[in-house]
């Protein structure tokens, strides 16, 4: 089986990123790359992601720093928000939890944390093991085409088992927004 043919593909998923973020601090989980939230909202933004490579790929705006979610080395309530823009499918299951309460801890009293991501079904075994999402980022700034992929073996989620681990967490769901295969949620610490 060639590649091809081994990929479960969603296409054509519209996303809108208007600017509607407060505050003047914001950590993008994941910000590197198309590097949207930093496009979004420069210099307010400080983009982490473990990865030089997609910090150096990402557009100009935003502070970089080469850090992984699972171990975020900044002080307690530090942050007015935290964004993740399909970062999270690229984190092992086991560790979500654990960048949920690092997130926790960063972000100030009422701090928000926004969540995009897309539903991942169960992998079944029928050889189509590479889940593609095909997205269209329409921003303020400009509209984007771009697509990502993971492995579905083991990466199975939806909006609930985000919802689910938030409250475990101590957030409060403020917002939910489903729209064929991708969501949003917003967090409240």
């Amino acid at each position: 089986m060639n590649q091809d043919e081994r990929m479960y593909i969603i296409e054509n998923q519209k996303v809108t990123i208007e600017r509607e973020i407060n505050g003047d601090k914001i950590l993008d989980i994941g910000g590197g790359g198309e590097g949207v939230i930093g496009l979004c909202y420069g210099k307010n933004v400080v983009a982490i992601d473990p990865r030089k490579d997609e910090l150096e790929e990402a557009p100009d705006g935003p502070l970089k720093i080469v850090m992984d979610a699972r171990e975020l080395s900044f002080l307690e309530n530090s942050f007015d928000a935290v964004t993740s823009f399909f970062t999270l499918m690229y984190i092992s299951k086991k560790e979500h939890e654990k960048v949920f309460n690092e997130i926790y801890n960063v972000l100030k009293k009422d701090g928000e944390f926004v969540l995009w991501d897309t539903i991942i079904p169960k992998y079944d075994g029928d050889g189509k093991d590479i889940f593609v999402i095909q997205l269209e980022i329409i921003t303020p700034a400009k509209l984007l085409k771009t697509g990502y992929g993971v492995s579905r073996k083991d990466t199975e989620q939806d909006i609930e088992y985000f919802v689910k681990l938030g409250q475990k967490i101590g957030f409060n769901v403020i917002k939910r927004e489903k729209q064929d295969q991708i969501f949003k949620i917003v967090f409240k610490k």
